[in-house]
């Protein structure tokens, strides 16, 4: 179903992948309290999260003036970001809970509430993406559909110059164009881009159906019917200004500056030497970052451990990170939040050149 011709091909498991599930392990078991699957910190905070991005949005809806729905809409924004990186992906990964039940209805309510098709997600990012990360045909995150050059591997041309300077534009207009037209595209295509056919069928198609409805009876279509459309139109502008911006930038900083691997895998990587290569941690020394992005902020754990939950991976980063070093393994860290933000616009300000064509 997701043939595509540059295929992945990794060698055998190597010795730090090993050791590093054999580490990892030793050092989860030592937390008991903590489960790696189900962790209950996970849960207090998704009712928090839940608890704001609700509030916000029904003080919204109270128009109670333009600045007040505009600031409102911002923080609604904000919530849904870290809704998205803290409990729906933890849900999609399957790590919320330990009953597969649970995560795939706090996944289906986070739908609900954000926009995106669970399906396409699936595909995307769980089947794709942290399979092959930064493998054009592979990594859907690397396909700007013609609009953004993202990878060496990509063609340059003209429209690609300057384009650093379109990007904040850009990424802010991204769940917009993501949950409005390209699950629509890809549903009625029936792929999700040209080198991957994915359709959802039966009781995926009708919850594909059954989810974009109730998102937009309960969450876009109020503000239209209850506010003066002027104020309803900053509202869904500035919600998603924030939404985009938070969520565009989280996971393409963990993948996308210089120091980055693209392509296939190097001869004799295994499937976690393509995973050090090509993915990167940044700000992980602020508590706020961590909790903001789910911890998306480590995402070389995130990589190799996608069945632990987001909760463990700044006490499981020292470990992965030894391991590293004793296997000659790079261990990318792009250091504070600002800096990994010029590294990823100095990479695609360099890709948007014709000597890198």
């Amino acid at each position: 179903m997701f043939a595509a011709a540059n295929a992945p091909v990794f060698a055998a498991s190597s010795a730090f992948w090993r050791e590093v599930r054999t580490e990892t392990a030793a050092a989860l078991a030592s937390r008991p309290e903590h489960p790696s699957v189900g962790d209950p910190r996970l849960h207090r905070k998704a009712l928090v999260i839940v608890m704001i991005f609700l509030s916000a949005y029904a003080a919204l809806l109270a128009g109670f003036g333009p600045a007040a729905v505009v600031l409102l809409a911002m923080l609604q924004g904000a919530a849904a970001a870290t809704l998205g990186l803290g409990v729906f992906h933890d849900a999609g990964h399957s790590t919320f809970s330990r009953r597969a039940a649970t995560n795939r209805l706090v996944a289906r309510a986070c739908c609900v509430m954000l926009g995106p098709s669970r399906f396409y997600w699936d595909v995307k990012h769980h089947r794709l993406h942290h399979r092959a990360p930064n493998i054009a045909g592979w990594d859907d995150d690397v396909d700007a559909r013609g609009v953004l050059r993202l990878t060496p591997e990509d063609a340059w041309a003209p429209r690609f110059a300057a384009q650093h300077l379109r990007l904040p534009f850009l990424y802010a207009l991204n769940t917009i164009e993501w949950f409005f037209l390209k699950d629509f595209l890809c549903l009625w295509r029936g792929r999700l881009n040209p080198w991957q056919p994915a359709r959802p069928t039966g009781a995926a198609l009708v919850e594909f159906w059954t989810d974009k409805a109730l998102w937009f009876v309960l969450f876009v279509l109020p503000p239209f019917l209850l506010l003066p459309f002027a104020w309803a139109v900053m509202a869904f502008l500035a919600y998603h200004f924030v939404f985009s911006l938070a969520l565009t930038f989280v996971f393409q900083l963990a993948h996308l500056t210089p120091d980055m691997a693209f392509g296939p895998p190097r001869p004799g990587d295994d499937f976690a030497s393509h995973q050090l290569r090509t993915t990167a941690n940044f700000a992980t020394g602020s508590l706020w970052v961590t909790w903001f992005t789910g911890g998306l902020n480590h995402q070389i754990e995130h990589h190799l451990l996608p069945g632990v939950a987001h909760t463990h991976y700044r006490m499981l980063a020292p470990v992965v990170a030894a391991a590293a070093r004793r296997h000659g393994l790079p261990y990318h860290d792009l250091g504070g939040l600002s800096t990994a933000i010029r590294q990823h616009v100095t990479l695609v300000r360099e890709l948007g050149l014709p000597r890198h064509g």
